[in-house]
């Protein structure tokens, strides 16, 4: 037998409203009733009409998240606490990968004119702050990681604070020349934990020093070959501050080719706390952002964005916090 939403709502005794509002996740039904009306719908094997729906609420069920590069290690967790989080209520979502192209960035923002979601979740981009406010205009959209704007609602960390942190650590590590491997220097979250750093060198009374500064990209390939750069300087750092760990990885693979102890004779730091940076040897000393946690909220936000709640714009800052491994000397040693 072939069951429309009326049945159902004879048989359970609820009103095909809140039926609806049940199988579409929207607020006004409890989570126990949500439960309660969804198992029987399981039970019953009944297949909501999703065509009919979209045509009368003009709504499509998804959500576009837009990423920069998919090879990259942090994306991994983030995706991940995305949809969770959609799919409890009843979103499903699409990615799109503009491979660090802004042409290829340009064209999912052609396509949202066709409908193809409900809104979009922004996880970096090459598109400056006033041409991400102009989209915000047209779509609904939530800033994951990176930031634009107080006109945006952003979830993110606070990343000269985390960088700052990161270096005062090195320093109780005993480090003393503490060299930086920044990532896409145009980005704010790049520029934020350089910021951080150099902070944190002013306020310890070391200075930072421009030769210690190196701009990389976030990819393994800089951090080999810029640590090699800083290794073979005459006056060669004793430690190095990736802005991610797979630029840290990148550090530690030149270090040992160089010949270097790890952590004796140089300390390395990374930033993310990507799965990867527990596994490789030495395991990696970083900085944790809690990214499953980012994605979770962000969909959170962007679907009560949908629904029609007012949220207040402007920065969600989730915590982070050191993780000493293998690439560092013991916290306590000081020289």
């Amino acid at each position: 037998m072939k069951y429309t939403i009326k049945d159902i709502a004879k048989i359970t005794g609820y009103s095909v409203a809140t039926i609806s509002r049940a199988l579409s996740g929207k607020e006004g039904v409890s989570e126990e009733k949500r439960k309660e009306i969804l198992k029987i719908i399981d039970q019953l094997g009944y297949i909501p009409n999703q065509s009919a729906r979209r045509l009368r609420s003009k709504e499509t069920k998804n959500i576009l998240v837009m990423i920069p590069d998919i090879e990259n290690y942090f994306f991994n967790k983030l995706i991940k606490g995305i949809e969770k989080e959609a799919r409890k209520k009843g979103y499903n979502i699409i990615l799109g990968d503009f491979s660090d192209s802004q042409e290829i960035e340009e064209e999912y923002y052609k396509m949202m004119k066709g409908q193809i979601a409900d809104g979009i979740l922004i996880v970096g981009s090459l598109s400056g702050p006033q041409k991400i406010v102009e989209i915000s205009k047209q779509f609904p959209l939530v800033i994951i990681s990176d930031y634009f704007s107080d006109e945006l609602v952003t979830v993110c960390i606070d990343n000269f604070k985390a960088s700052y942190d990161a270096t005062m650590f090195l320093y109780k590590c005993g480090y003393r020349k503490i060299a930086k491997i920044t990532g896409k220097i145009g980005s704010i979250l790049s520029q934020d934990r350089l910021r951080g750093y150099k902070m944190a060198l002013e306020n310890l009374g070391l200075g930072s020093d421009e030769k210690y500064i190196k701009y990389g990209d976030f990819k393994y390939e800089s951090g080999y070959k810029l640590t090699k750069e800083l290794l073979k300087m005459s006056s060669a750092p004793d430690a190095i501050f990736c802005s991610n760990d797979e630029m840290a990885i990148g550090a530690c693979d030149a270090a040992k080719d160089l010949g270097f102890s790890i952590p004796d004779e140089l300390g390395v730091m990374g930033f993310d706390d990507i799965e990867l940076s527990s596994m490789v040897t030495p395991k990696i000393s970083t900085v944790h952002q809690p990214r499953y946690e980012m994605g979770r909220l962000a969909a959170q936000l962007l679907i009560k964005i949908l629904s029609g709640e007012k949220i207040s714009k402007g920065k969600y800052i989730l915590d982070t916090s050191i993780i000493p491994r293998e690439s560092t000397r013991n916290a306590n040693i000081t020289k």
